[in-house]
């Protein structure tokens, strides 16, 4: 038997259009992971950070109330523990049954608006608010809200005038009032802590609000 020896040839023809088109897909995943780099680092960034890790406890003792007037809402927020909170990128939303006033409604006449309220205290900053706030919150000074300090908010914080308030407030998603709120007795409202930088919840808790003697 004749034995026949098979020697396959190759002259690399075939060999370097498969390596060139390799790497061209290469070249295009690399330039397009540079690109969505360039113009997305910063929501990357942002969306792979985490927010402060803290703990906020909600207090009312008697300091709300929704026929009272304003000005005699209080809502006491104790930081229990955990990182201290910078005011400029920590945010307060609080929602329940409440009321608001508006300037302005059917026949050109205020009138206060019952309902569901969504009060934002956009930061936690002095500015936008009115000076009464500052004073009631003196450990704020430093820029930072620390573990056992409080923080009292009150249904009259939004300023007056033509500046614009850090404080909102909508009825029913009516946004066009005062800004300012109470809080209707016996009622639970629920307030979430916010970081503004990562735009993500550091606390969750519920108050019940009390009626004030």
């Amino acid at each position: 038997m004749v034995e026949k020896n098979f020697m396959i040839l190759n002259d690399g023809g075939g060999t370097s259009p498969i390596l060139g088109v390799v790497l061209m897909l290469l070249l295009t995943i690399v330039l397009a992971g540079v690109t969505v780099s360039a113009v997305y680092s910063d929501d990357l960034s942002t969306s792979l950070s985490s927010a402060p890790m803290s703990g906020i406890k909600a207090e009312s003792e008697g300091s709300i109330g929704y026929h009272v007037g304003f000005a005699k809402n209080f809502i006491y927020l104790e930081h229990t523990g955990g990182e201290p909170l910078f005011i400029d990128s920590t945010k307060i939303i609080i929602t329940g049954d409440g009321n608001s006033y508006t300037p302005v409604c059917i026949g050109g006449v205020g009138g206060y608006l019952n309902g569901d309220v969504f009060i934002s205290y956009n930061n936690l900053l002095f500015d936008g608010k009115i000076s009464a706030y500052a004073s009631r919150n003196s450990a704020l000074l430093d820029g930072v809200w620390s573990p056992g300090e409080k923080l009292i908010l009150n249904g009259k914080d939004s300023i007056d005038g033509t500046s614009a308030s850090s404080v909102s407030v909508s009825v029913n998603g009516n946004t066009n009032t005062s800004n300012n709120y109470g809080l209707k007795e016996n009622s639970m409202i629920t307030i979430k802590v916010f970081d503004i930088k990562t735009q993500r919840l550091i606390s969750e808790c519920e108050c019940k609000v009390i009626p004030v003697e």
